[in-house]
């Protein structure tokens, strides 16, 4: 078990202490790989832990220039540069918002660039966020990088499950797993780093459910807290009502994919947690502000019923990522939501 934490020196990273080892035995032993996935669930650091890594393949603070030091400095100019987003030699590619994947020639682009000689340090690094949002085309496309990789390039991925992708890709890449953190972690963590107040920690670790990147963005913008309030305002009243008034929710919640997934991982939670109210284990429910509630609809669903849910959700959440059109994939959740009277 990991201790309350603070923040591993240097990599300035809260918990993930076995993640953050490995990377500094790599570095340590100069055996840096040309490719790595972080894997785990969304907001729990993984871009922020392969940003710190290219810190640390880039660095120039160590007592060797041309060795990467096992622990960024945090204070050259390429540390600095990279923290800042404006490393010429560190990529991030991304799905663009207007866009329903990350598209081939974006990774052609990546091709294009790592071929070519690094600007100001020893590699040139990419970081690709997300890579289940890789188009068949630009996944097959990445594998040649992969399997061909240029001197001194690193490609970081990261992904909230490895099953996501190709077994090809999986097969040419290091996996770091990284795990949610406790509850006692992030409390201490909102209270030492973002001088939150102890009532106040309680409540969004709680609500965090092992995320410290949602916790801190919580934290940080108070409509975030808001907008789950609405958001489980209108769940809690989907079961009691018709299907019609279900499908005009599916319309007026729009198309958003990146929207629609956070709305489902607040759903899933919520009907985690009537799996477990129905089962009489109230007091591990992260929505603790609600237990009345849970506790007084779990009654009327049951058990059976609420681990349907999840499952659908699940099933959902799948869907989008295999880009399945979203308007349907929510519509069948809609008939799949148990029906209790109010």
């Amino acid at each position: 078990m990991g201790s309350l934490q603070t923040q591993t020196p240097g990599w300035n990273i809260i918990g993930h202490e076995h993640a953050v080892d490995r990377l500094r035995r790599t570095l340590d032993a100069q055996q840096v790989r040309h490719a790595y996935l972080f894997a785990g669930p969304a907001r729990i650091g993984k871009s922020l832990l392969a940003l710190r890594f290219a810190q640390a393949l880039l660095c120039t603070g160590g007592p060797d220039p041309n060795v990467s030091p096992s622990v960024p400095c945090n204070h050259c100019l390429s540390c600095r540069k990279v923290l800042h987003g404006n490393h010429p030699d560190v990529h991030v590619i991304s799905r663009a918002p207007d866009k329903q994947a990350i598209l081939i020639e974006q990774v052609r682009a990546l091709q294009s660039d790592a071929a070519r000689r690094t600007l100001e340090g020893r590699r040139n690094v990419f970081i690709i966020e997300n890579a289940q949002d890789m188009n068949t085309q630009a996944a097959n496309c990445i594998l040649k990088t992969l399997e061909e990789p240029e001197k001194d390039v690193v490609l970081l991925l990261t992904v909230p499950d490895p099953g996501l992708l190709l077994p090809t890709i999986i097969s040419r890449v290091q996996q770091v797993t990284m795990q949610l953190l406790t509850l006692s972690q992030i409390k201490q963590a909102l209270q030492q780093y973002w001088e939150v107040d102890e009532e106040d920690a309680t409540l969004v670790a709680a609500l965090a459910a092992g995320r410290l990147g949602w916790a801190i963005e919580a934290v940080e913008d108070e409509e975030l807290l808001d907008e789950r309030k609405a958001q489980l305002e209108v769940l809690t009243k989907l079961p009691t009502v018709s299907k019609v008034q279900r499908f005009d929710f599916v319309q007026r919640l729009g198309t958003d994919t990146e929207k629609l997934r956070h709305v489902l991982e607040l759903w899933l939670l919520w009907w985690r947690d009537m799996v477990l109210a129905a089962n009489g284990c109230l007091d591990l429910t992260v929505n603790v502000d609600m237990r009345d509630l849970l506790k007084a609809q779990s009654v009327k669903v049951g058990t059976i019923e609420a681990e349907r849910m999840v499952r659908a959700i699940l099933q959902t959440q799948e869907s989008l990522d295999q880009n399945v059109n979203a308007r349907v994939a929510l519509e069948v959740l809609m008939l799949d939501t148990p029906m209790i009277k109010s």
